[in-house]
């Protein structure tokens, strides 16, 4: 565009002066206090060559620029068209491959929705049987608690039953052996120990 205005420049100054050395000639006729009559071959004929000499100088001039200027300026257009034609398919493709990937998102998302799930419920079996297991364990050593414990109550008993009937006998003993039964006892034990002594 720039460039379209610096090829004109100089048709516009010409005309410029051509539009002032008309002035100055009207103005020039004027203070010479020319005739009052306007005719047509006089008055108007001059002017009327005069504009038709410029238009044509000005179309002569003007018509390859001007003509250059709207067809760069269709050419812009068109270009700006395109370029804009070219954006909205970038555009379109670009929302295709977002929708291609929130759908491949939206998949994936289920997926490993599911494979959570999956994962849970194997966890779950997983902290259900080792539960088991440990209640197994847990009552495997009670029974051996209580085993134990069972084993120990009877020997206690044992050794108490033992005791008492230590002392029971010894308590028949004692009511049955008289004194001239434990001295006769102990003169037999020291005569035996005697003896071997």
């Amino acid at each position: 565009m720039t460039n379209m205005l610096k090829k004109l420049a100089p048709f516009w100054y010409g005309l410029f002066g051509v539009v002032q050395a008309s002035l100055a000639f009207a103005q020039e006729e004027a203070s010479h206090g020319g005739e009052d009559t306007i005719t047509f071959l006089g008055d108007w004929l001059p002017r009327l060559v005069n504009f038709v000499i410029i238009a044509a100088v000005v179309v002569y001039f003007t018509r390859k620029p001007i003509r250059d200027l709207f067809k760069n300026r269709s050419a812009e257009i068109a270009k700006a068209m395109q370029e804009s034609k070219e954006t909205r398919e970038r555009a379109v493709a670009a929302l295709t491959e977002m929708e291609r990937k929130i759908k491949d998102l939206e998949s994936e998302t289920a997926k490993l929705i599911a494979d959570a799930q999956a994962r849970g419920e194997k966890d779950k079996q997983a902290l259900i049987e080792e539960g088991k297991k440990a209640a197994q364990d847990i009552q495997a050593q009670a029974k051996q608690g209580i085993d134990l414990e069972v084993m120990k109550a009877k020997a206690v008993l044992a050794t108490e039953a033992a005791r008492l009937s230590l002392d029971l006998a010894e308590g028949k003993i004692k009511d049955k052996i008289g004194r001239t039964d434990q001295d006769r006892i102990v003169k037999e034990y020291i005569s035996k120990v005697g003896g071997k002594a």
